[in-house]
């Protein structure tokens, strides 16, 4: 019997096999499948073509004009979780700095969250409602950013990485002309620290918070310029401080004095003294975000004046959080989203094997880790 994986093929009625009629069956079914296959090989050249055409073509010297600048709508369908619009951040990094690298401008799909409130909403800032999406030429971002290229392309634009730059150079030239974007793609989340080997880390965005910072400011930073003075040292005007205690997700996980996400009761009774006794001689003004305050913890504070944030409005209580000269913070990425949109000052932040806080000293403010802190790191605005 026929080791072949086909079936034998017809032969005359006298037993006698026709070898003309098999090469011709076999000439026909080679036709037909080179007439299934050939598109199919087409389109995954095509699909493959931002990963080479940049070897076989000279780049632009001058980027291509867009008609659209300014206009041009990022619309990121792809969905960016429920979650707070903290840990959301996460879910669609790539798109901001992918956006931007399009001289377009990103809005999010409908999105709700789980503490009751859109956080798509919250940061788009008014302009879905303000811009309409041109569909005359919309293109869909994935036919020029193939999936599995987009983490390592987008951490090379964040390095600052010529390869990267060069590759962007050439997926700017093919959407020139689209009227607006889709991106269709949703961002999963890898915790840095959890991507094994190490090597592989490109698998990421947690480390990429600095690389996004001018785009949250732009979108949740303060409506209007904050009118305060520059804190100097030693300081001419009382001292604001913020802490946040994650607590509306994680409530009645407390032990020991400490918190899922925030500095601990003891490090923020030991922040609070040594501000009082370095920066103290005008006093010290102190504000408390804890979504659905709970009283009995935050006895634990020993503070017995404070202004508490918990008004439900995430986006308000946030800014207002963020509105002080120092902020006492843990690895909650809503405190990284207080340290992100803060005025000139410094962050000091409590953390255990989370890179949410990478790179993201800049605009005046900056940031100390508890296990390199030390009473002198408060004296910001020192003179020299």
């Amino acid at each position: 019997m026929s080791s072949r994986f086909y079936l034998p093929l017809p032969t005359h009625p006298d037993g006698r096999k026709d070898g003309h009629a098999r090469a011709r069956r076999r000439k026909l079914i080679l036709i037909v499948l080179g007439a299934v296959l050939v598109p199919f090989a087409v389109l995954g050249l095509y699909q493959a073509m931002p990963l080479w055409k940049r070897l076989e073509k000279p780049l632009p010297l001058v980027p291509p004009e867009n008609r659209y600048l300014g206009e041009r709508v990022f619309f990121r369908a792809g969905a960016v979780g429920s979650e707070g619009i903290g840990s959301a951040l996460q879910h669609f990094k790539q798109s901001i700095v992918l956006s931007r690298a399009l001289n377009s401008t990103l809005i999010l799909a409908s999105e709700r969250s789980e503490h009751r409130y859109s956080t798509s909403q919250i940061y788009n800032r008014g302009k879905d409602t303000a811009l309409a999406i041109n569909a005359q030429n919309a293109c869909r971002l994935g036919d020029h950013v193939p999936k599995f290229y987009r983490r390592r392309l987008v951490r090379g634009l964040c390095a600052g990485e010529t390869w990267a730059a060069e590759e962007m150079e050439v997926i700017r030239t093919e959407m020139a002309d689209c009227t607006s974007i889709v991106d269709l793609d949703e961002e999963k989340v890898r915790p840095y620290a959890a991507v094994k080997p190490a090597t592989d880390r490109f698998q990421s965005t947690e480390d990429l918070t600095g690389c996004v910072q001018e785009w949250v400011r732009e979108r949740l930073g303060h409506a209007t310029p904050l009118e305060r003075s520059p804190l100097t040292f030693p300081p001419s005007r009382p001292v604001t401080v913020g802490v946040h205690v994650r607590w509306g997700d994680t409530a009645g996980v407390f032990s020991h004095g400490g918190f899922r996400g925030s500095m601990g009761i003891s490090n923020i009774q030991r922040v609070l003294r040594d501000i009082r006794a370095e920066m103290g001689q005008h006093g010290v003004e102190l504000t408390v975000a804890m979504e659905n305050a709970d009283s009995d913890v935050l006895t634990q504070l020993n503070e017995p004046t404070y202004t508490l944030l918990d008004s439900g409005d995430a986006l308000t209580d946030l800014q207002a959080l963020s509105n002080n000269d120092f902020l006492l913070l843990g690895e909650s990425s809503y405190g990284v989203l207080a340290h992100l949109i803060a005025p000139p000052g410094l962050s000091i932040v409590e953390l255990s094997g989370h890179h949410k806080y990478g790179n993201t000293t800049g605009f005046g403010r900056n940031i100390v880790f508890m296990n390199r802190y030390k009473p002198e790191s408060l004296r910001i605005g020192e003179k020299q």
